[in-house]
């Protein structure tokens, strides 16, 4: 690969003053997903690329950061693991721990981003308007490798969100849907969700079917119940 074209308006990109828009691709004849705007950090080369032919190359790598005006700019930058800071289960008091958890959970956004396409339920690809939930609970995660693990998350719209965080709803390892029959019918027709009891949506890697056992088991039926003042969480989730 060369620093021409494309690859010399990326390096170049601040000294010209233009901006840097991410689109990735979904697959062939699927929309493009738009990521945000970045900036530049570095670039590297990788030798012994693979090209489509089969041949080696040196290929170019641009490590870009996200821009946005939260103090969790850093989370898109390549951490290792040992350069992960100690996460908070609890509630943050002090800046530094909130700016802390700000970041890992930025960075749990975008390995969940990495890994699902969409939303499970609506096929709602666009990130502005996709959450990145939790499969086991943050507070319920023994480690923090658990905490940002990539396939601890699904990407849902914030309704299935919501019916998947309380445990309204969970999914079978084979992507099939599970709904609590305390889930009530008015709801169902105008929450303006799919909600079809063994509907198919999609796969799961093992991985992933590992923190959805969790989840069935420990959260499925049981979360919703324990939810002893709705008016509360509700304010809560407006605050």
């Amino acid at each position: 690969m060369k620093y021409t074209g494309g690859n010399r308006a990326i390096v170049r990109h601040q000294e010209d003053g233009k901006r840097l828009f991410v689109f990735r691709m979904l697959g062939r004849g699927k929309p493009y997903r738009y990521e945000g705007e970045f900036s530049l950090v570095r670039v590297e080369e990788q030798s012994g690329a693979l090209s489509k032919g089969g041949s080696t190359r040196t290929a170019i790598v641009f490590v870009l950061k996200l821009v946005q005006d939260t103090d969790d700019n850093d989370a898109f930058e390549p951490l290792k693991l040992g350069e992960i800071p100690a996460l908070y289960a609890g509630k943050p008091t002090s800046r530094p721990a909130m700016v802390q958890v700000r970041t890992q959970q930025s960075l749990f956004r975008r390995r969940v981003s990495d890994l699902e396409k969409g939303c499970r339920l609506t096929g709602v690809c666009d990130l502005r308007f996709l959450r990145a939930s939790h499969v086991k609970p943050w507070v319920k995660c023994e480690t923090d490798n658990e905490r940002i693990d990539g396939n601890n998350g699904l990407l849902l719209c914030p309704q299935a969100d919501l019916l998947f965080d309380r445990g309204w709803i969970s999914f079978e390892d084979s992507g099939t849907l599970v709904r609590s029959p305390e889930l009530p019918g008015d709801v169902v027709s105008k929450i303006g969700l799919n909600l079809k009891v063994g509907r198919k949506c999609g796969t799961f890697l093992p991985a992933q079917q590992a923190y959805l056992d969790f989840h069935r088991n420990e959260v499925f039926g049981k979360r919703y119940s324990q939810l002893k003042d709705p008016l509360g969480e509700l304010l809560i989730a407006i605050d």
